[in-house]
């Protein structure tokens, strides 16, 4: 029987989907609860910073919308988190700004391309 629960909070599905789609070819893949605690880390290590840092390039804005629904952040949780983890905001704002003159999803910058 399905709980009423399932698929939201730490399992979160889109995560899931986002996760397998983006760290494939890693040894120790991510999961759900993985990225749930990588959020919410006040002093997060490297692995943690490397997920939510992987989740702001990669998520679409359909994914960021069906997290945020099932319960895996609040917007006062994944904007604080993306800066724990020095994401990279001009590509960011490029990227949902003008999609077609950012990177395309699953290529990887280092910082030095994109400033």
């Amino acid at each position: 029987m399905c709980k009423p629960d399932a698929g939201t909070g730490r399992h979160a599905v889109a995560v899931h989907r986002r996760i397998m789609s983006s760290c494939a070819g890693r040894k120790r893949r991510p999961t759900a609860e993985d990225f749930y605690e990588a959020v919410r880390a006040t002093r997060p290590m490297v692995r943690r910073q490397a997920i939510v840092d992987m989740w702001g390039r990669e998520a679409t804005f359909q994914e960021l919308l069906d997290t945020w629904a099932q319960r895996a952040y609040t917007d006062r949780q994944l904007v604080p988190a993306l800066h724990l983890a020095d994401f990279n905001w001009r590509l960011w704002r490029i990227r949902w700004e003008a999609p077609w003159s950012g990177p395309t999803l699953g290529q990887t910058f280092s910082r030095s391309d994109v400033i």
